[in-house]
């Protein structure tokens, strides 16, 4: 297992991020019983966006990687998936409505962000038929995705 110290701009001290395989955890600060898990599920195959959201989730979230769609339902079918973000950068367009059904079937609650590789108006149109909460294409305008997926935690507690 292959652990790596990860010091986040807002943090007081050290965060771990574990990477197993293809999935990417990042445990949750210490919690009492009563509280629920709080889920990222992230689908994209771009290391540096998976890195961008789990350096900067606050402490309470787990950021939860798949790079491969077809295994999507590993980070999907976790408990207290509140988020999902997808990049489809690496994702056949045949199958782009495919994973965004399975999202939509397995994270019925979630709310979801959506990064197209290459915008268009089709490729917007589609992902919002499947109730995508924000749409942004790359390059990615990392400080507004930072303000809407911090909005979403917010909204997500």
């Amino acid at each position: 297992m292959d652990n790596q110290l990860k010091l986040p701009p807002h943090s007081n001290g050290p965060r771990t991020s574990t990477r197993v395989g293809a999935l990417r955890f990042r445990p949750a600060a210490p919690r009492g019983d009563a509280e629920l898990r709080r889920a990222v599920a992230v689908v994209s195959k771009d290391e540096s966006i998976v890195n961008f959201i789990t350096d900067n989730m606050s402490d309470g979230w787990v950021v939860e990687s798949c790079a491969d769609p077809h295994r999507a339902h590993s980070v999907l079918d976790g408990k207290g998936v509140k988020i999902v973000v997808i990049d489809d950068e690496a994702i056949e367009e045949s199958s782009r409505g495919w994973l965004l059904d399975q999202v939509r079937k397995r994270a019925p609650h979630a709310l979801v962000a959506y990064i197209a590789a290459d915008h268009s108006p089709e490729s917007e149109r589609r992902a919002r038929s499947y109730d995508v909460n924000y749409y942004t294409a790359k390059p990615l305008d990392r400080e507004r995705t930072l303000r809407v997926l911090h909005a979403f935690a917010g909204a997500a507690r």
